[in-house]
């Protein structure tokens, strides 16, 4: 039932608001018209009070404007099913002399509306008849009386009991579907807050379901992908620790050694390279750091001019490369951010693969797609996801550069990321790697050097 009403509702939470309204009103709308439709029957046989004398005293006028020997057919033809009239010449049964009857109003009414005096009206409550059933006899002009029975109810057409029976029910029916409605609506958002606090505690904790109207499914999405970000951050920091001590023990025992067996001075130079070497590790792990705490304010640029920029950049190391691009491609970003990724992407490329060949494309919906390609070798689908982990680094490549560090691509996943956009390293065919950097339009992208 739950999931029923959700597809009913609008998608939006305006939608949804305006939903919760219209379906309260329909609601009281409903049970007015049911309550209605089945007291309708009975408030049909009941006259009120008022309708009851002006019914009464049109026959006592029929009658009375005709001779006592037609009024016995006239009120046969003025008989109804629920207003019954009898006349009769005698008026020996007449008992309008009581005191104290339980029906002294309707009598005064009756009495006051055909202008005769109180002794001549008569209103007694019958028994085991119909419900509110009454009889209600009058005295005519030059003699006989005029005996009615009829239901005569109340003023109004429910008692006070029943209507306020009935506005609780109406308040509590809607209140009910109100509360369990706007519930629907209120629910996901309260698990989204939960869900924001328990971030702030455990940066693992499970992704939370995309419920609730469109707006807040966005910002759940928004919020899971940041989540995911904010792991993979924490698990590249830890990872890029555990590399930094673990490459670093080495140079440094090293240096004990030579320092512990006296043979400091006659390796001099060996020592001064173990010390280049920690240097280069210590000044690569800053770099990936600034790379992901600076700040840089965003700018609009032409994609274009930023990606043959980082060509020729790469082509100025001595590295071949092939670009062909779109003109006018405005595109908003951290520039220097963006183009250090770009370019070491692109020098991976030339540098491991023979030649890069760089293409930017538009993607289907907005933003643009940037393809490099190179002639090398390529990598194995197990080590896709590796390659971008801190300081690792494949086999080939550390025999082609020995001086690298393997934080290439992790700088360049980490900008890609704040920028919104997403890379993916493909098999290019007959031979070699194709990585897709998808760069989708946004407003603000995150703060990143």
């Amino acid at each position: 039932m739950r999931q029923f009403l959700r597809r009913l509702l609008p998608a939006g939470f305006r939608g949804q608001v305006a939903g919760i309204l219209l379906t309260g009103l329909a609601l009281s709308q409903v049970l007015a018209a049911i309550l209605y439709m089945v007291l309708l029957p009975q408030w049909q046989r009941v006259l009120r009070p008022e309708l009851a004398v002006a019914k009464v005293a049109m026959a006592v006028q029929l009658l009375e404007s005709v001779t006592p020997g037609e009024r016995a057919r006239f009120a046969s033809l003025w008989n109804e099913r629920d207003f019954a009239l009898r006349y009769t010449p005698s008026v020996a049964s007449f008992a309008g002399r009581r005191s104290e009857q339980p029906d002294a109003e309707l009598r005064a009414q009756l009495a006051g509306r055909l202008g005769k005096p109180l002794a001549a009206v008569d209103v007694e409550s019958l028994t085991g008849l119909a419900p509110l059933s009454k009889r209600i006899e009058v005295l005519l002009r030059e003699g006989g009386m005029l005996v009615v029975n009829t239901s005569v109810g109340l003023p109004t057409r429910i008692g006070l009991l029943e209507q306020v029976a009935l506005a609780a029910f109406l308040v509590f029916a809607i209140t009910g579907l109100w509360i369990w409605l706007t519930w629907m609506v209120n629910a996901p958002l309260m698990r989204f807050a939960q869900a924001a606090e328990r971030v702030g505690v455990d940066v693992a904790s499970p992704p939370l379901a995309e419920q609730g109207p469109a707006q807040l499914k966005r910002a759940i999405r928004a919020f899971n992908e940041m989540q995911v970000r904010l792991q993979r951050l924490l698990s590249d920091r830890t990872r890029m620790l555990g590399a930094i001590s673990h490459d670093l023990r080495t140079p440094l025992t090293r240096l004990r050694l030579r320092i512990e067996t006296d043979r400091a001075a006659t390796e001099k130079a060996k020592m001064l390279t173990d010390i280049e070497t920690m240097e280069a590790m210590l000044s690569s792990a800053l770099a990936f750091i600034r790379g992901i705490e600076e700040v840089e304010a965003a700018d609009t640029v032409d994609l274009d001019s930023l990606l043959q920029t980082a060509c020729d950049l790469v082509a100025d190391l001595g590295l071949e490369v092939e670009y062909s691009g779109l003109p006018r491609c405005r595109y908003p970003c951290k520039p220097h951010a963006l183009l250090r990724a770009l370019t070491n992407i692109i020098s991976n490329a030339a540098k491991y693969g023979s030649r890069a060949h760089v293409k930017l494309r538009r993607l289907p919906e907005s933003g643009f797609l940037v393809d490099v390609t190179d002639e090398g070798p390529g990598i194995p689908d197990s080590e896709k996801a590796k390659v971008f982990e801190p300081f690792y680094r494949l086999g080939a490549a550390q025999e082609l550069d020995s001086q690298g560090m393997g934080l290439g691509l992790t700088i360049a996943r980490s900008i890609v990321l704040a920028h919104g956009g997403t890379i993916e390293l493909k098999d290019h065919r007959p031979h070699g790697l194709r990585v897709e950097i998808a760069l989708p339009e946004v407003t603000a992208p995150a703060a990143i050097a």
